[in-house]
């Protein structure tokens, strides 16, 4: 059955670099599968929050236009905060596909990490890295022990996708971050400033939102 497309005088085979498998791939579909979708045979979309996420949406062009040699659409959607990266390409969604990515919704398509990251470390560091930077967040809770106030730091990554939830938490185990699933299976956490420090050692962070939370509670001299 041929696809009826919306813009049938465009063209949407638009060619693109075919990269090889890498940590830049790897990171690229950890954001894919954070805060991308395809919605039809010709798009990725990855929307953000304009707000928080404006310096980490330029990290994301510059990393699609390496890694694919094509130039990226970053829009606002008018009375939201929300950035939307678009890529045109049926070349590029078929790649995608090819490596792991889903067409159409991935919660019930049940998306999980691919099969190509699990053979590598560092493909899975940087996988993890791409999930959590885009749905992952830092927060620091204060509470008093004995009138004494304390900040603390946490981190959590929440996903629909419960195999999504389970591959990830095995990963963290394996570079020696604890986390603890709550949620109905939904969400991970990391509630010790520790957990918080080596997670970022090992797996780093490319998004600002989450490296200027962590400066912050460094800052405030506080374990």
């Amino acid at each position: 059955m041929s696809t009826v497309l919306k813009y049938p005088k465009k063209s949407h085979r638009k060619q693109i670099s075919i990269p090889s498998v890498s940590e830049d791939l790897a990171e690229f579909l950890g954001i894919e599968f954070g805060d991308g979708g395809i919605g039809n045979p010709w798009q990725v979309v990855i929307s953000l929050n304009s707000k928080s996420d404006a310096e980490y949406a330029m990290h994301i062009q510059r990393l699609i236009k390496r890694l694919f040699s094509i130039v990226s659409v970053l829009r606002k959607r008018p009375n939201q905060n929300t950035l939307v990266i678009v890529c045109s390409s049926m070349n590029l969604v078929d790649f995608l596909v090819g490596k792991g990515a889903v067409r159409g919704n991935k919660v019930l398509q049940r998306i999980d990490v691919p099969g190509w990251i699990r053979t590598n470390p560092a493909y899975q560091k940087a996988f993890v890295r791409g999930l959590v930077d885009t749905d992952g967040c830092l927060y620091i809770h204060n509470h008093v022990i004995k009138g004494i106030r304390y900040r603390n730091i946490g981190l959590c990554f929440t996903s629909s996708s419960k195999p999504l939830v389970t591959s990830t938490s095995i990963i963290l185990k394996k570079f020696g971050v604890e986390p603890h699933i709550t949620d109905e299976h939904r969400r991970i956490y990391l509630y010790s400033g520790d957990a918080v420090s080596r997670y970022l050692r090992v797996f780093g962070s490319s998004n600002s939102r989450i490296l200027d939370k962590y400066k912050e509670w460094r800052g405030a001299r506080v374990a």
